[in-house]
């Protein structure tokens, strides 16, 4: 280490001379000696620590304790999973690699970088490492960013060079002052970086010109040369080397949405029909003489659903559901900012809010919906087989109310199907008409809204009528009665969003492009207009 030291010291030294020449190779020979310097020290620093937690011995409770805590933080390093399973950081390292390697070219190629690039060619790496995120529409809106604020400290710059001399430190110090409170004081918060970087921008050209020995208007075409060529070496490895879409990700995951859901609520319908059949002896619970707790004939509902198995796996499908709702919500904001270049249309920025809204409330009735099934099995693990509950079938109107969603929500996924035959909501082969036609389906959820209320209220008639002619009861009844009403409720909200994301889905298809309609007129065709009652 000793040795790299004093060779970055003579590296440094030759920067002392005036040479262009010497300076321009001195550049890059500092940078590589300070790089391999720092990871030979961190290497060399690791083993030393792993030496001193295997050699020392601790002399007292806190030299212990200190030891211990740089063991399990150097164990809880060496563990942490890696993240190549990840696509995402896959792609984000694969493309900044590509992208800094064609940015390098600006430093290994003596012409680009003493006659093109000089004296800063290390700026197109720079940007390339600055701008490269890990979803296209973010990383295009911090390109302009980076652009805009490179221009207005760039045009500033310029204006404080031709009204102050090179050499006033004290001006350019007040002048950079000033910009910087401007530019702190008129941030936007939802896009800071535009903000923050004019305001460095500003001092690194007043001060960079300066130390390179070059005018303000010499040093600034340079630099916004040097950034806007990162920002299309970025652009180029992020849409043509690696291309991903966030806005195509946002209108493929709204419409699987709905087969998503569909495949749920028919695998609910079949476990809830099944309810009605689960006996004492027959029932998958546990410890199943505790469930229902004599002090607390809520307990089922509240905690006691917790121990019972199901024979179908619903979690997963429900998983598969919110993994759809919850993807297509990372890449909202991104999709919405990413550039269209007349490739695409632009997402409608309120439309896919609105949808996801209602997409999240559906979510939140699915778990309600699990749960409330789980309560039923414990609840009707207890009634027994002759119980005059049991004739009214509760979990059968539930199995068929959610049958009748799922139906209606079949029809109107194969209508999306038929119109989107690319699985994206966008314009593609058929009319608008027909995608209008085809989104205004989901209107008829009303309908089957209304057929389920009038067949809860006719059932629950039966269930008063029933309890009250035979004097007998449902075991803790407030438990029973209050989980059929939640279920109930559960399904009644998911047909209500179901017609609200319909609602949306016409306002996004309102949003695409109208289409030019040629309408032919006869050409010997008069219009006669009578003008008052005559």
């Amino acid at each position: 280490r000793n040795a790299m030291k004093q060779a970055i010291s003579d590296a440094e030294a030759l920067l002392l001379d005036d040479d262009d020449g010497s300076r321009s190779t001195a550049g890059p020979l500092i940078r590589q000696r300070i790089a391999f310097y720092a990871v030979f020290s961190f290497v060399h620093e690791i083993r030393d620590m792993v030496a001193t937690l295997g050699s020392k011995r601790p002399t007292n409770k806190l030299d212990q304790y200190i030891l211990s805590r740089l063991a399990s933080r150097l164990m809880f390093t060496l563990k942490m999973t890696w993240l190549w399973d990840a696509l995402g950081k896959r792609r984000l390292a694969m493309k900044t690699v590509i992208g800094l390697g064609l940015s390098s070219l600006w430093v290994s190629i003596p012409y680009l970088r003493g006659v093109l690039a000089y004296p800063n060619s290390v700026w197109v790496g720079v940007t390339v490492a600055s701008v490269s995120l890990e979803t296209t529409g973010a990383a295009y809106t911090k390109c302009l960013d980076r652009l805009w604020a490179t221009l207005c400290a760039a045009a500033y710059a310029l204006i404080v060079g031709k009204l102050f001399d090179p050499t006033n430190s004290i001006a350019k110090l007040f002048a950079l002052s000033i910009f910087t409170f401007g530019a702190t004081f008129l941030t936007n918060h939802e896009r800071p970086y535009a903000s923050k970087y004019a305001a460095t921008s500003v001092g690194s050209i007043l001060y960079g010109s300066f130390e390179n020995n070059m005018a303000v208007n010499e040093y600034v075409p340079i630099r916004i040369m040097l950034i806007f060529i990162g920002v299309v070496t970025f652009l180029f490895v992020e849409m043509l080397v690696f291309p991903r879409s966030s806005r195509v990700i946002v209108q493929a995951q709204s419409l699987q949405f709905f087969e998503n859901l569909e495949h749920f609520l028919f695998d609910c319908s079949k476990f809830c029909g099944s309810v009605s059949s689960i006996g004492i002896k027959s029932s998958k619970t546990e410890e199943s003489s505790d469930h229902l707790a004599e002090d607390d004939p809520l307990w089922m509902l509240r905690e006691g659903y917790e121990k019972i198995t199901f024979t179908d796996d619903l979690d997963k499908t429900a998983d598969i559901v919110k993994k759809t709702v919850a993807l297509a919500k990372s890449e909202l904001r991104p999709g919405i900012a990413e550039p269209s270049m007349g490739l695409n249309v632009s997402l409608d920025a309120a439309g896919y809010e609105n949808l996801l809204i209602e997409q999240g409330k559906m979510l939140s009735q699915l778990d309600l919906l699990i749960t409330t099934q789980r309560s039923l099995v414990g609840y009707y693990a207890h009634l027994p087989d002759k119980h005059l509950v049991r004739t009214i079938h509760w979990p059968a109107l539930l199995s068929t109310s959610l049958v009748q969603i799922a139906q209606k929500l079949s029809e109107c996924a194969d209508n999306l199907r038929s119109v989107f035959s690319n699985g994206l909501c966008r314009p593609g082969t058929c009319d608008i008409s027909h995608i209008i036609r085809a989104v205004a389906a989901f209107r008829n959820f009303e309908d089957v809204i209304l057929a389920i209320l009038s067949d809860v209220a006719d059932r629950h008639a039966a269930y008063l009528n029933t309890i009250s002619s035979s004097g007998d009861e449902v075991r803790y009844t407030p438990g029973f009665r209050l989980t059929i009403a939640l279920a109930i409720s559960a399904i009644l909200t998911i047909g209500q969003s179901l017609t609200n994301s319909g609602k949306h889905l016409e306002r996004i298809v309102q949003s695409f492009p109208i289409e030019e309609v040629d309408v032919e007129v006869p050409a010997n065709t008069t219009t006669t207009i009578n003008m008052g009652d005559g």
